[in-house]
């Protein structure tokens, strides 16, 4: 679709093989509801983000506070998660890189580094340990053929980003060297991003059957923050960062700043045994190093992690198994200093903790009668801190489907999710330690109907669910703005996601994305308050996308993307609405793919109606402080250069 040099264009939607739940399973197949992303999404924009391809899939909201600052909600809202990304497991060609304590930083990963995103919806059952959120497995690729790749990005905003892809492949080995540097000024004051990133991957198959996958990676990124603002200041100068109030200093005379250094290594070692045989065993280790001077103080964190995972597959004919573990350890060693204009002051307290994680799962599938498949997996699942006592979970899943012809069948779906506290909720910026937080729990019913033409060109997906979760997990903040948690007893997610991809010919593709969310709370109270019956803060009742690539000359494509956000509601109570947005972006590209230096041309416009609104407010905030200002109109021109 002309988004990169190596895009191929095909007359049909083939079938995709991805892994994901430990098989290898097309969209048709899946029991679960997956999204697949692929490069034409991923990159369909200024490269810059993942927030148009995440947001371009039923059910799923990516929000951006400020450059760098990204929260992910998948079929859920953003409660838990005032910034970064908790209660997903995020996986890099099946290495994980959510650490022990349930954060991802995700925002170091560069979109140009992966050609797929397979995004799994709702409770996995433990396959991929505790969560409820749902998973990202990222995929990045070796190309077949040696080849040097340059990429340049300029901004409207200010700044550039530059990328180096080097693969070099061999007759067993495949090498990729990456690395990228981008630096932005942001929309608005204090909101400036700084990123560099190195990565190193490695494929090497020996034997017949046996394959290495390595990851090592080096990122140090830094991204002021703003923070947020009144609808008064937000409607006055939405460039503006929050200013001076009361005891409070501004945003800009504190210089706060999340700056993250993290290395990190992982390994994926398997082999066929034999013909029903086969096994994976999986290492990583990462280290994070952050400072963050905030409006409030000043934090410096250290935070070594391990993940070890190990699976064993049998298949025999219509029936197979799979067997394994996940085990994840980590320290979090963090040090609170007063902030006086960007600079750390006295000590005010230390935490250093530990936390371990092990999930032991299997799974079973049979496939022997006509036009029907049935699966059932569990977990058992431990988490230790010296906070909590351990809880030990058995989370079942379970699923049937009927496949009514060889394009079309439906799917019946139960799932248990646990998904414990992270460190971030334990020990939050309060300084104080909740001891008494509880695990969420619940359980997700799902009725799926997936269908394609026989010529491939359309595909259908129409996905119903109800998510019944205990003791919810959400946000709240003190007079002073710190953030701290509770459980708020349980809510009722129920959800409708239509899914549409539409190839009206070689040179036009629709992809449409339709998602409606009845998400309440069913049973809590707050100072004496009842909010039982009111919208899951953060939540908008129906969200729609509309991607639409157009290629009518090889050397020609324009992809356009709509985004339709309905209202939320900012506040437990329901009385602070943000109201909808309707974002249009648009790129242009021009590519010459033959000869020895083909290259790639583009011109790229976000926002074009120039609309006013807040791609990731600040929920519950104290002040009614709500509002991050995402930028109005602007662009971005690049170039990408290959040489074979």
């Amino acid at each position: 679709m002309g988004q990169t040099l190596d895009t191929v264009r095909s007359k049909e939607l083939t079938a995709v093989y991805v892994q994901v739940f430990e098989k290898k399973r097309t969209w048709l197949n899946s029991p679960d509801a997956i999204s697949i992303i692929d490069s034409n999404l991923i990159q369909p924009n200024n490269g810059l983000s993942f927030l148009p391809a995440l947001n371009s899939q039923a059910g799923i909201r990516m929000e951006e506070r400020s450059p760098g600052s990204f929260r992910i909600a998948v079929r859920g809202s953003s409660l838990r998660a005032p910034f970064g990304v908790r209660n997903i497991k995020v996986y890099w060609n099946q290495i994980p890189i959510t650490d022990a304590g349930n954060n991802t930083y995700f925002s170091i990963l560069d979109p140009d580094l992966f050609q797929q995103i397979i995004v799994s919806k709702g409770p996995s059952g433990g396959l991929y340990g505790a969560g409820t959120g749902g998973i990202l497995l990222m995929n990045s690729k070796i190309r077949a053929s040696n080849s040097i790749q340059h990429q340049s990005i300029y901004h409207s905003l200010g700044g550039y980003k530059q990328s180096w892809d080097i693969q070099l492949v061999d007759k067993n080995i495949q090498q990729r060297f990456y690395t990228s540097f981008w630096k932005q000024e942001g929309y608005r004051d204090q909101s400036a991003v700084k990123k560099q990133l190195f990565n190193y991957q490695l494929d090497y198959q020996f034997k017949t059957s046996g394959q290495l996958h390595v990851i090592a990676y080096y990122g140090d990124l830094a991204y002021q923050t703003p923070g947020g603002l009144t609808l008064k200041q937000y409607i006055e100068n939405p460039k503006q960062a929050r200013p001076a109030a009361g005891a409070f200093k501004s945003a800009v005379d504190q210089m706060a700043t999340f700056h993250i250094k993290t290395l990190g290594i992982g390994t994926n070692l398997g082999n066929q045994w034999n013909g029903q045989w086969s096994w994976n065993f999986i290492n990583a280790f990462q280290s994070n190093q952050i400072t963050n001077p905030t409006i409030r103080n000043y934090e410096i964190r250290n935070e070594p992690n391990f993940s070890s995972r190990g699976v064993i597959h049998f298949k025999k004919n219509d029936f197979s198994l799979d067997a394994g573990y996940e085990y994840q350890i980590g320290k979090f060693d963090s040090q609170t200093f007063g902030n006086v204009k960007g600079k750390k002051d006295t000590l005010q307290f230390t935490q250093n903790t530990s936390i371990q994680q092990l999930s032991s799962f299997f799974q079973s599938e049979f496939s022997g009668l006509k036009n029907w498949n049935f699966l059932f997996s569990g977990s058992l699942n431990h988490y230790w801190t010296e906070y909590q006592n351990n809880e030990a979970i058995f989370s079942p899943r379970f699923s049937i489907i009927r496949y009514l012809n060889k394009n079309q069948n439906i799917s019946f779906k139960i799932a248990n999710g646990f998904s414990p506290p992270s460190i971030a909720e334990l020990r939050p910026s309060t300084g104080s330690i909740n001891y008494n937080l509880k695990a969420e729990k619940g359980w997700n019913y799902e009725l799926s109907y997936r269908g394609q033409t026989n010529n491939k060109q359309f595909h259908l997906e129409i996905n119903a669910y109800q998510f019944e979760l205990n003791e919810s997990i959400a946000l709240r903040r003190t007079a002073d703005g710190a953030d701290y948690y509770v459980n708020v007893g349980e809510t009722s997610q129920k959800g409708l996601e239509l899914s549409l991809t539409y190839l009206l010919s070689s040179q036009l593709q629709i992809l449409s994305a339709s998602s409606f969310q009845n998400y309440r709370f069913k049973d809590y109270t707050s100072v004496n308050k009842s909010y039982a019956g009111n919208f899951l803060t953060g939540t908008s009742p129906f969200s729609e996308s509309i991607f639409i690539s157009w290629t009518p000359h090889s050397s020609f494509n324009w992809n356009n993307q709509y985004l339709f956000t309905d209202y939320l509601y900012l506040n437990d109570a329901n009385t602070d609405v943000l109201p909808a947005s309707k974002v249009w972006n648009s790129k242009i590209t021009y590519s010459k793919t033959k000869g020895k230096l083909p290259f790639n041309v583009w011109i790229s416009i976000d926002n074009i109606l120039n609309e006013q609104y807040s791609a990731g407010p600040d929920l519950n905030a104290v002040g009614l402080r709500y509002y991050n200002a995402s930028p109005l109109r602007n662009y971005s021109i690049g170039f990408q250069v290959k040489l074979k």
